[in-house]
Order: C-alpha cells, then sequence, then structure tokens
C-alpha cells in the first residue's frame, strides 16, 4: 500500500517532525490541528454532557447522593494524574499515547501490557458511550432497541471519523458547544429549583429494593471511585492527537491538564445542582435518567425533549471523538508491529487523501457496533473503569520511575510539586482497585497473563522486526550523555 509523501512543517512543527522521526517513526499524520482543534477533541473525549447523562447514572447506581464525594475525590484524583500524563507526553509526544510512554520508561514487556489495557478501552469504551444514545433515544420512543441504536451509531460514527481530522475538529467543536450549553441546563434546572438539603451529600442515600433506599458506606464511595474517574477520562487524548497538533511539545503537557481541569468543573457543578434538585429521591435514585428527570421537574417536558435531544447530539459527538482517539492508538499498535506482519500493516495503512488510519478507525467502530448489541452498559462502564484505572496506575509509577532513570532528559512541561501527584495518584487508583468486582479483576488478570505469554513467545524473539520502535529520542540521550560527563 503506497503512502503520500506529507507536506513539509514550519516552526515549532519542525522540532516536533524531528522529534518523531528520532523516535522511530516516519511522521504520515496530517498537522491539521491548532491547540484549540486539540483542546476540543480532548474536551469531547471528556464530554462533560455523556458523561453525566451516561457513566453519572452508573455511578448513582453505586454510591447514590454519595455519589458527589466519588466525583470530587476523583476529581482531585484526576488533576493528579493528568500532571503525570501531561509531563511524560510533553517528552513522548505520539499516536501510541499512553502506552507508547509506559513502553519507554518501564520498558516493553510491561508497555505491551499498557497497551493491551489501552486496546481493551478502545473496543468497550467507545461502546459505553453509544450506549447513551440508545437509552435516551429509548427514552423518547419505547419502541426503539437500545442496543440495536447504539450499534447502529457506531457505525455512523466510525464512517465519519474516517474523514480528514480538520473537518472533524470543526464538527465536534460546534457540537462541543451544545453540549456546554446542555450542562449549564442541567445545572440551573438544580440550582434554581432545589428540593434537597446539604444533608443529601453528608448523610448520603442509595437506592434499596424496588423503591427503597437506604443509607451508604464508605464502600460504596470507594467502589464508585472507578466509574467516577471513568466519567471524567479522556484528557490523555490530547497525547493521542499530538502527531497531528502544531506548535511545541510543551502545549500538549499544558492541554492534558487544561483538558482535565475544565472537565471536571463541567461535570462536578452540574451533578451536584442536580443532585439538590431532586424533587423525589426514591425516584431519582432508582431512575434510568436522573439528571432529565429533574430537567422535567424543574422546567417541564418540553425542556426535557430539548435537553434529551441536546444530550443525543452530545453522546454522539463524544463517541465520534474517542473513536479518533483510540483509532490512533489502534493505528500505533500497528506501526509499533505489535501483531502479527499482515494485521500490523492493515492497522498502519494511512489513507493517502485525509492522511488518516481508516483501518484502525473501522475496526474501533466495527468492534464497538457488535459490543453494543451484545452487552449492558453498566456491565461494560464497570469493567472499562477497572481498565482506565490500571493503566492511570502505570502512568503514575512512570512518572516517579522517569524522574530517577531519565532525570536528564528534557522535560517541555515539568509538573509541579513533584512527587507528590503521582504519589496521590497511586494512592487513589488502589483505593478504587480495592472495591471493584472480582470477576473484572480477574478477567483483566487473565488478559495480561495471555499478554504476557504472547510477548515472550512471540514478540520477544523477533524484536529485530516486531513491537522494536519504543525508543527513547536519540537527540535525548545525547543531551543526556553530554550532561553526564
Amino acid at each position: 500500500m503506497s503512502q503520500t509523501a506529507p507536506p513539509q512543517p514550519e516552526g515549532h512543527d519542525v522540532e516536533s517532525e524531528l522529534l518523531l522521526e528520532e523516535m522511530g517513526y516516519q511522521p504520515q499524520l496530517q498537522r491539521g490541528l491548532n491547540i484549540l482543534g486539540n483542546l476540543a477533541l480532548t474536551l469531547s473525549d471528556i464530554t462533560p454532557t455523556a458523561s453525566l447523562l451516561v457513566v453519572g447514572t452508573a455511578v448513582i447506581a453505586t454510591a447514590g447522593t454519595g455519589s458527589i464525594w466519588a466525583y470530587l475525590i476523583g476529581g482531585f484524583i484526576a488533576v493528579n494524574v493528568a500532571l503525570c500524563m501531561g509531563e511524560l507526553g510533553s517528552m513522548f509526544p505520539v499516536a501510541g499515547g499512553l502506552y507508547s510512554i509506559v513502553t519507554r520508561v518501564l520498558g516493553r514487556p510491561i508497555g505491551f501490557l499498557a497497551l493491551l489495557d489501552y486496546i481493551g478501552q478502545a473496543i468497550f469504551l467507545p461502546a459505553s458511550v453509544a450506549f447513551g444514545v440508545g437509552t435516551y433515544l429509548n427514552s423518547l420512543y419505547p419502541s426503539l432497541s437500545t442496543k440495536w441504536v447504539a450499534a447502529a451509531m457506531m457505525i455512523v460514527v466510525a464512517l465519519i471519523a474516517c474523514l480528514d481530522v480538520r473537518l472533524n475538529a470543526w464538527m465536534i467543536a460546534f457540537f462541543l458547544a451544545l453540549e456546554i450549553g446542555v450542562v449549564i441546563m442541567l445545572a440551573l434546572a438544580g440550582f434554581l429549583h432545589t428540593h434537597q438539603s446539604l444533608s443529601t451529600f453528608t448523610h448520603p442515600h442509595m437506592a434499596t429494593g424496588t423503591k427503597g433506599i437506604g443509607p451508604v458506606g464508605a464502600s460504596a464511595i470507594i467502589a464508585a471511585l472507578a466509574t467516577a474517574l471513568f466519567s471524567v477520562n479522556g484528557y490523555d487524548s490530547a497525547i493521542n492527537f499530538s502527531e497531528e497538533t502544531e506548535g511545541s511539545a510543551s502545549a500538549v503537557g499544558k492541554a492534558v491538564v487544561l483538558a482535565a481541569s475544565i472537565g471536571i468543573v463541567f461535570e462536578v457543578i452540574p451533578f451536584i445542582g442536580v443532585s439538590l434538585g431532586a424533587a423525589d429521591l426514591p425516584g431519582f435514585l432508582h431512575s434510568s435518567t436522573p439528571l432529565t428527570d429533574v430537567v422535567r421537574s424543574s422546567f417541564g417536558h418540553t425542556a426535557v425533549d430539548i435537553v434529551t435531544w441536546g444530550a443525543i447530539l452530545a453522546i454522539f459527538n463524544a463517541s465520534l471523538a474517542i473513536t479518533l482517539q483510540f483509532a490512533r492508538v489502534t493505528y500505533a499498535s500497528g506501526r509499533d508491529k505489535a501483531w502479527p506482519m499482515p494485521i500490523s500493516n492493515a492497522l498502519a495503512y494511512v489513507h493517502p487523501r485525509f492522511r488518516m488510519p481508516w483501518v484502525a478507525t473501522m475496526l474501533v467502530g466495527v468492534l464497538g457496533a457488535i459490543l453494543c448489541a451484545q452487552s449492558s452498559l453498566i456491565s461494560v462502564v464497570t469493567f472499562t473503569s477497572v481498565l482506565i484505572i490500571i493503566l492511570y496506575a502505570l502512568i503514575a509509577i512512570s512518572s516517579l520511575v522517569s524522574r530517577v532513570r531519565q532525570r536528564d532528559l528534557e522535560r517541555p512541561f515539568r509538573m509541579p510539586l513533584w512527587p507528590l501527584p503521582p504519589v496521590i495518584a497511586l494512592v487513589g487508583v488502589g483505593l478504587a482497585l480495592s472495591q471493584q468486582k472480582g470477576s473484572d479483576l480477574i478477567i483483566c488478570a487473565a488478559i495480561f497473563v495471555g499478554g504476557i505469554v504472547y510477548y515472550f513467545v512471540f514478540l520477544a524473539p523477533r524484536s529485530d522486526r516486531y513491537w522494536s520502535h519504543l525508543t527513547v529520542p536519540e537527540h535525548e540521550l545525547s543531551v543526556a550523555a553530554e550532561t553526564n560527563r
């Protein structure tokens, strides 16, 4: 399959292209995004509206009104994880994102496990968001199947994601503006019509039985941490789009932290408002659409129809941004030769006109569609949450190890207060993992055991051809060597 040579870059882009080449890659993707375009894609990946209306429902099901504590603690952990990602992402700004970072810091075997984790997210995460479209369309038209609507949407999203990345960024920015409007309306619905006191949070309750409510224990709040982290997840996509972003590597690190901070604010504040606005607390806690129920009680049926359609558009937008992100991860895995050569070559193929990885994009869409047709929202969300926090732990460890083993390497974006951010992140994800379902943990363990076997049986003996590009840039190694003389 022939590739079209990209146009020559300018300014900071020259430095970025040279850095990419020194890490062993030939630039192929189109640098069609400015930093605002990257930020729009990343915020759409975090997707406050879809996260609140889809993932937030799962958080409420786990911890009831104690979910606010899960969100506050989860947001604090997420900011610290984002600081770790920002520093490491500015050092290694490649489409493989987090798995590429882990490999270059902790070594190829652990890096391959990080890739498997990321690929698992590529399958499950777009589907978990797509379920939201099915859920909310079903609330308007009960005859529609939630699963099949979600599956069909995944295919449509994948086809759109195959277009020019600049066009996708403009489309996503437009929908993001609508999404922020929906989030603001959710917040107003609660804050302008409060029915609950602050004791809703200080003495939280959760759904019990068919219609009852009961107190929330600390273990339930800790268990909800993983899902709350999932809800604010997505800021890592600033790194995944770095090969298509103009400007310096430091801007990538700043985009990670800024996107995380904005996304958390736009989720936590509306969630507090909606929780205070619940007129019927038992009904709110047992509802499959608790947030839009508050809009209905505050503003009426017309308003909830507007919000529901806004939510559907926001969820569609999120699915598009997430599919774009994980298409880059899947593409990078092919470029790094993580799979047998025919598969790797297909995944690494870049469309000569749009300069985007269309095979990897369609694979993410098709796998997501199959999962939507065969699974349920809660099971997808809880398993994906475990994958996310395991990868967060690897990033936190990498940020500690990198400062020790790679202390002389250039860090275009440097996290403040090191080593506090990675230590806080590790404590947080450790707490969250301790309360997850045993079945999800066992499945993850089985995947990692299979991955280790595959690595040492297939990849390691062929290290001259497979999984061989993941190195520290040569110019950084030479700078470190000069520094140590």
